[in-house]
């Protein structure tokens, strides 16, 4: 029984630990790079939005965001390029965050009824 309740406790202190650490990427400036793809890209998001900038373009997209649970945000898609809007129209990328450090985060990305998964992780600018 004591291990039990234990078990409780330590399960419950670590999902608080984990909701309060994804807390502090709800808003702020942040990169995201994939080295792969020859790809960069700053973000800015407030409580309600993310501004994605690709570094070396003009190409600025716009998303409306959400949060269902501390580490989980929704993205739509308001603006952006016509090829952008044309395969985000009326579908919403959701963003799981699985593992966070200091000055970033990990993430799992997904689109309800398409075969995507997008794995990356954001770094917080200070």
């Amino acid at each position: 029984m004591k291990h039990t309740i234990f078990l409780v406790f330590l399960i419950s202190f670590t999902a608080l630990s984990a909701q309060e650490n994804c807390e502090k990427f709800k808003t702020g400036d942040f990169k995201m790079s994939d080295p792969a793809m020859n790809f960069e890209c700053t973000i800015t998001r407030t409580e309600s939005v993310q501004i994605e900038k690709v570094k070396g373009s003009d190409e600025i997209s716009v998303y409306k965001v959400a949060w269902p649970s501390p580490c989980e945000y929704t993205l739509q898609m308001v603006t952006g390029n016509a090829e952008s809007m044309k395969f985000f129209k009326d579908k919403i990328l959701k963003v799981q965050i699985i593992s966070t450090e200091d000055d970033n985060y990990t993430y799992e990305a997904k689109i309800d009824g398409i075969d995507f998964v997008s794995t990356q992780t954001i770094y917080k600018v200070e």
